[in-house]
């Protein structure tokens, strides 16, 4: 699939380029929502996350454009009770939040001030932060019992990456515009399970207009 992919990028820019109009500088903030697909992905919630990253939009005549992106991006998941063994009465309870630097590369098709753009990313785990803590639940007490912070170890998730990402938009004349949009892992972040990232994100941002007519000639 990853060849695949290279292997269509590498045939169409060139072909494109010869249809070249110009480059389009901008960044963009926003946040989201997370969550892991997968083994046990029905004891996990959405995870509030923030995300910002600066755009490269490579356009063209016919309003096509190849936008690449360097994005830091807040991912992760809110354990709810989940079952941390099934042969007890102990569960997980709290967010783990992981920190990925990524770089999507989408076709981008714009009609008058709307936008739909899709492509793949590869993304690297910088960092996590947990505060996850494992309770029991043992009828001998009313109340569940903190049995203290859930060691957990970056080395516990797979660094690297890889999805899919496909979202819709709206940009004004003057540059700046809203986006809405989904992101889905192909690769499991957990070593120990097959769990993948899932989030929906909303930014608002700042992409630099495209020159007058009279400035191409």
């Amino acid at each position: 699939m990853k060849k695949l992919i290279l292997l269509l990028f590498l045939i169409l820019v060139p072909l494109l380029a010869v249809q070249a109009q110009y480059l389009r500088f901008g960044g963009k903030a926003g946040g989201g929502f997370s969550k892991a697909a997968g083994d046990g992905s029905d004891q996990m919630q959405h995870l509030a996350g923030m995300q910002a990253g600066l755009l490269l939009s490579y356009e063209f005549v016919s309003r096509l454009a190849v936008q690449a992106e360097l994005n830091y991006n807040q991912k992760g998941f809110t354990y709810s009770e989940y079952a941390a063994d099934a042969s007890s009465d102990e569960y997980l309870s709290g967010d783990m939040r992981l920190h990925y630097l990524e770089l999507p590369l989408l076709l981008k098709i714009q009609k008058g001030g709307l936008f739909a753009e899709a492509g793949p990313y590869v993304g690297y785990l910088l960092n996590k932060d947990s505060d996850v803590h494992r309770f029991s639940s043992s009828g001998i007490v009313p109340e569940p019992v903190d049995l203290g912070p859930e060691p957990v170890s970056i080395n516990d998730f797979n660094r690297w990456d890889y999805g899919y990402a496909a979202g819709i938009g709206l940009i004004m004349d003057n540059g700046f515009f809203l986006s809405i949009r989904n992101t889905g892992g192909f690769r499991s972040f957990s070593k120990a399970l097959d769990q993948k990232n899932q989030v929906w994100q909303i930014s608002v941002g700042f992409l630099m207009p495209p020159p007058r007519p009279a400035s191409l000639m």
